[in-house]
């Protein structure tokens, strides 16, 4: 029996308000940490000092990714969580992975206000940036890849909904089972129209027997008629 496919709450949040929560949890922090990650490449590449274009830019998307992303946590943390009833564990790992890439987040906050690493040479804390920022990528990545499994395949069982008559429904299969009844609603439609024509059918049957039945009578009765009629001609004749 082929299984219905469920969905994590990572899938279900990044679902909800299309395009905008996949845009604002997805799209923009992915965004920025690759940006990141391409200007530190190309600031060890080019060997840059201090305030180089790369650095700068560097530096820019690191305060609006750190700040991005907590604000995003909290909300996540605040408003989504308590809603949920987990469907196992790959559901988990997936909700709290994206959470703790808070965590480099916060840090990489830290470094660019100098907050941490201050006593540290340009060429070792842009080393510890980008250990922080492929940290950050790591988790949004297992939130992601963990976030589109099927929680099923780890051992959760969708809860069952009984119906009328004892029937028991599979929650995720819900949109299925009403397009089937669906389809159940036409047949009934269908198979009414045929009991309708066949009692139609009977109807005109009935009548043409009536039809025919009140003929006969008006025949049987002028049989007489027509007998007495002989016999007064054969009266006169004689």
């Amino acid at each position: 029996m082929m299984m219905n496919m469920a969905m994590t709450h990572y899938m279900e949040l990044l679902s909800l308000h299309q395009p905008w929560f996949l845009i604002l949890f997805m799209l923009v922090p992915m965004t920025l940490a690759e940006t990141i990650l391409a200007s530190e490449i190309f600031s060890l590449y080019y060997q840059e000092e201090g305030k180089g274009t790369w650095s700068s830019l560097r530096h820019g998307a690191s305060i609006v990714l750190a700040i991005f992303f907590i604000a995003v946590a909290i909300f996540i943390a605040v408003w989504y969580v308590p809603t949920i009833q987990w469907r196992g564990p790959l559901d988990v790992i997936a909700v709290y992975s994206y959470l703790l890439a808070v965590i480099p987040a916060v840090v990489i906050l830290l470094m660019e206000f100098n907050l941490i690493s201050k006593n540290s040479d340009t060429r070792t804390k842009l080393k510890k940036h980008v250990i922080w920022v492929f940290a950050f990528v790591a988790l949004t990545h297992i939130a992601m890849v963990f976030g589109m499994a099927d929680p099923q395949l780890a051992g959760w069982t969708a809860p069952q909904q009984s119906m009328p008559g004892g029937q028991m429904m599979n929650h995720d299969g819900m949109s299925n089972d009403m397009m089937n009844h669906g389809g159940m609603s036409h047949d009934t439609m269908n198979h009414g129209d045929m009991h309708q024509h066949m009692m139609n059918q009977q109807q005109s049957m009935h009548m043409n027997q009536g039809g025919q039945g009140g003929m006969n009578g008006n025949n049987a009765d002028s049989c007489p008629m027509n007998q007495a009629d002989q016999d007064q001609n054969q009266h006169k004749n004689s």
